[in-house]
Order: structure tokens, then C-alpha cells, then sequence
């Protein structure tokens, strides 16, 4: 058994064992960041979810579009939000 954790300790050590948590795997599935005029016609770029598309705003244009900051938007009521993307063209 010793001799199996070795190698284990080994590919450690020499970076061929690595972790990966749920939600890194699919941010490196999705696409991060679009500019807006991407997020504003069809269709969408491979990857951005047309439900959530302002996940994919820069915190900058975030602001610019939605006029507010990302925990405000977070902390609106789900039917608000629908309505503040739907009034901004980030709804399908």
C-alpha cells in the first residue's frame, strides 16, 4: 500500500492530479464574458445561456445596461429581474 501512495504523492508533486470543482468545469465550459452587442442579436455566441445572459456582462457593462450593481440585481425578487432584463433586451 505504501508503494500506491508514492505514486499518488508523486503525481501530485509533478502536477498531473488536479481538482476541478463543478462550477470551474462549467465556467470553462461557458463562455465568461460577451460584449453586449453579442448578447443583443442571434444568435448567440456557442455557449452563453439565453436565460442568464447577464451573467455574461462585465461588471462594467453590467452596470451600464441593468443601471445597477450585481448584488442589487441578486437581491431583486426572480419576477423583477425577469422584467429589468426583459425592459433591457437580455431576455429570450
Amino acid at each position: 500500500m505504501r508503494n500506491g501512495q508514492n505514486k499518488e504523492k508523486d503525481a501530485e508533486d509533478s502536477g498531473e492530479v488536479k481538482l476541478t470543482l463543478v462550477q470551474d468545469a462549467l465556467a470553462q465550459l461557458m463562455k465568461a464574458q460577451c460584449p453586449v452587442e453579442e448578447l443583443l442579436r442571434s444568435p448567440l455566441p456557442a455557449g452563453v445561456d439565453p436565460q442568464h445572459l447577464e451573467v455574461y456582462l462585465s461588471d462594467q457593462d453590467f452596470q451600464a445596461v441593468l443601471e445597477m450593481k450585481r448584488d442589487e440585481y441578486a437581491s431583486l425578487p426572480s419576477w423583477e429581474q425577469t422584467d429589468l432584463k426583459k425592459s433591457k433586451g437580455l431576455f429570450y
